[in-house]
């Protein structure tokens, strides 16, 4: 089964994010993170982001390319911003859910803070059943060190993977957190990281312009075979692609 990540920038790059879709079709599952779902035509993008351009039916024309695939939307600021994760209508899923990261009821996009945060999780079944995680990590436009809220995070996913240990787990998406820090290394406790096993250098493409080389990740539980783990070179975000084979 394949598997790729990838933070969309909120589909500012249109077309070379078409041509990649078009181009690995045959991926048996892809979690997208930074997603519109048919935002109303009164409100902008820059409601929910602060760039100007963003996709406001990017999950539609995802899903008009993925047409092999099914579209599962989980929203994360309103009804409109969010994660999705596509999965190949071969592919049973038996349920699917959320878990929320951190909370800020009172955000807007005019503060200093951050909006709310989920996983995003559904269970598939292969031959066996997996449970698939999406997520988009706590920002803080400062850096992507420890702060008391990632680390809080990181501790709800820890909960949420010892409550499903003997499941085989694959937990994937934009973390907005460096390698070193604690948030990364309670994860690790419990699944093995890929960029840390490949000694990966940045999941970053030349579209950011920061010195941070890190924010995406892709972990394993124990009873997951890799087989095959690529940081992919498109250039269709700010964010690389990651790609992971397993059984």
């Amino acid at each position: 089964m394949k598997l790729i990540t990838l933070n969309t920038l909120a589909g500012k790059l249109r077309d070379p994010l078409s041509q990649f879709l078009l181009k690995n079709k045959d991926i048996d599952i892809f979690c997208f993170q930074e997603i519109f779902h048919n935002l109303d035509e009164t409100t902008r993008t820059t409601d929910f982001i602060f760039e100007e351009g963003g996709n406001e039916k990017l999950f539609d024309e995802i899903q008009s390319i993925l047409t092999n695939h099914i579209g599962y939307f989980c929203p994360i600021h309103g009804e409109f911003y969010g994660l999705a994760t596509f999965v190949k209508k071969d592919i049973e899923v038996l349920e699917t859910g959320e878990v929320c990261l951190h909370e800020n009821k009172a955000y807007t996009a005019e503060d200093e803070s951050d909006h709310g945060r989920k996983l995003q999780w559904l269970k598939i079944k292969d031959k066996r059943e997996v449970l698939i995680m999406n997520m988009h990590g706590h920002w803080t436009g400062t850096g992507k060190g420890d702060t008391l809220i990632r680390i809080k995070q990181s501790e709800r996913i820890v909960a949420f993977l010892k409550k499903n240990r003997a499941i085989p787990k694959i937990l994937s998406g934009d973390f907005n957190l460096r390698p070193d820090t604690e948030s990364v290394h309670m994860i690790e406790n419990e699944m093995v990281n890929l960029i840390a096993k490949h000694h990966i250098t940045s999941t970053r493409t030349s579209h950011y312009k920061k010195s941070e080389r890190f924010a995406d990740y892709i972990f394993l539980s124990d009873n997951v075979k890799e087989i095959n783990f690529k940081v992919l070179p498109d250039e269709v975000s700010d964010h690389s692609p990651l790609f992971v084979e397993f059984e």
